[in-house]
């Protein structure tokens, strides 16, 4: 006979302001394969780690405002929610302070408002979105989604195809490998990554990035400046900007071939290779097309308004 786990339900035990505390809770579902996990937690700290047991364990205590947490399982689809009132005050004391093990191979979708996620050692497609709250991913394997607004985003090993997203907040990635993504708004990025494929989008925040052995990049900024350094580029790299400053720093024995528009009022500055910036008689564009090695590399290089500029390794 199958089991039908359906509104597990841990009841608050007092409404009143005096006696409101927080509640422990202690719940275990047995999971089937391939497990989904959607957990909605609106605020506090939430720990996600791998274990080896087909099962879903949840311990901590819960939000003092919490009406209870609650737990449905239909197939392979586990949902779990942290059950809030309509309307609550945004001063969080705690929040929820719970820790969730799983099975390694699964696919997580989690929300929260001012949660907190930090996430370690899975396998599998993984969407995690908070407004305010901080996200950690250690070591997350396959299809890897993050997004907060005004959180901070650690991404630390993680490998596959990942997207890293802030409008206000930093981003700081570590040894990611695979094809990565990513965008801000006004905040600061930071990486050093081993991926293959890079794409970087954003306004007026900053970008540094330190990049291994890559095949594929393209970024864009609108007045954001964006610091790259790579051991070698082997395809194309695309590089924009509005107002902001592009500066690449390659090895001088590079195999590529580089095309650079200065814009009607950028600057082109070369410390790569002896090669000079042109500019036309009648015209205010500034560019620069030279070659290294075979030129099997092709890299653009463009801006209106701000700096583009290269420097050879040390």
């Amino acid at each position: 006979m199958k089991i039908n786990y359906k509104l597990a339900i841990i009841p608050m035990l007092m409404m009143s302001p005096v006696l409101l505390a927080a509640q422990s809770v202690d719940k275990k579902i047995t999971t089937e394969s391939n497990p989904k996990l959607n957990l909605q937690v609106h605020r506090g700290d939430v720990q996600i780690t791998p274990w080896e047991n087909n099962e879903i364990q949840v311990t901590g205590t819960l939000d003092e405002l919490s009406e209870g947490l609650i737990v449905e399982k239909k197939g392979n689809i586990i949902s779990i929610e942290d059950k809030m009132p309509r309307r609550y005050s945004g001063n969080n004391k705690d929040g929820s302070k719970l820790t969730i093990m799983v099975p390694r191979e699964l696919n997580l979708s989690a929300e929260g408002v001012s949660t907190s996620y930090h996430v370690n050692d899975l396998n599998g497609d993984i969407n995690i979105q908070s407004v305010s709250g901080n996200i950690k991913a250690t070591n997350l394997a396959n299809e890897v989604t993050i997004y907060t607004v005004s959180g901070d985003i650690q991404s630390n090993t993680s490998k596959g195809k990942l997207s890293l997203e802030t409008v206000s907040g930093n981003i700081k990635d570590n040894q990611s490998i695979g094809n990565v993504s990513y965008k801000l708004v006004s905040g600061q990025l930071t990486a050093n990554s081993k991926a293959d494929e890079v794409a970087i989008e954003i306004v007026s925040g900053d970008a540094n990035l330190t990049l291994e052995d890559i095949s594929h990049i393209k970024s864009q900024s609108v007045s954001g400046d964006v610091t790259l350094s790579m051991q070698s580029i082997t395809s194309k790299a695309s590089l924009s900007s509005v107002s902001g400053d592009i500066n690449l720093t390659l090895p001088d024995n590079s195999d590529a071939s580089f095309e650079i528009d200065g814009g009607p009022g950028g600057k082109i500055q070369n410390s790569l290779t002896d090669d000079k910036p042109y500019k036309q008689k009648y015209s205010p564009n500034s560019t620069l097309n030279f070659q290294l090695s075979n030129g099997n590399a092709d890299i653009k290089m463009s801006t209106i308004s701000g700096s583009v500029r290269l420097k050879k390794s040390s």
